[in-house]
């Protein structure tokens, strides 16, 4: 009996201690000073938006999406959106799809004027 009480109280020792010893236990709660910051390996700023800039910025990713779309052919445009909800980026989307060298520049382009516009609705509010 005194063999069995010593075990479950040496693991009850080891369990608390582990909890409260231990650094690498992340508090539940968020901390504080950092709730408008991501996780640290992404080291990016969380950007709170009006719902202003928000309807801007969704206008300008249609715009950008009509834009591909004109370059694209059906078949492609229809693997770009199956690999966009597979969970990829675009620029991986992109990449995965078999484009011509002259589709494939004038995507990037594309990307790059809607992303100077894109920069343009957060930087001017």
């Amino acid at each position: 009996m005194f063999r069995y009480l010593a075990k479950w109280l040496f693991l009850w020792v080891v369990i608390v201690g582990t909890v409260f010893l231990s650094p690498d236990i992340v508090n539940a709660l968020p901390n504080q000073s950092q709730a408008n910051i991501t996780p640290a390996a992404n080291n990016t700023r969380v950007m709170e938006l009006t719902p202003r800039q928000r309807q801007m910025m969704q206008a300008v990713n249609q715009g950008r999406n009509r834009a591909i779309s004109k370059v694209l052919e059906e078949s492609q445009q229809k693997k770009l959106i199956k690999l966009l909800r597979g969970g990829d980026s675009l620029n991986q989307a992109v990449d995965k799809l078999k484009l011509s060298s002259e589709q494939s520049e004038m995507i990037q382009a594309i990307i790059q004027l809607y992303y100077l516009k894109m920069k343009a609705v957060t930087v001017n509010f």
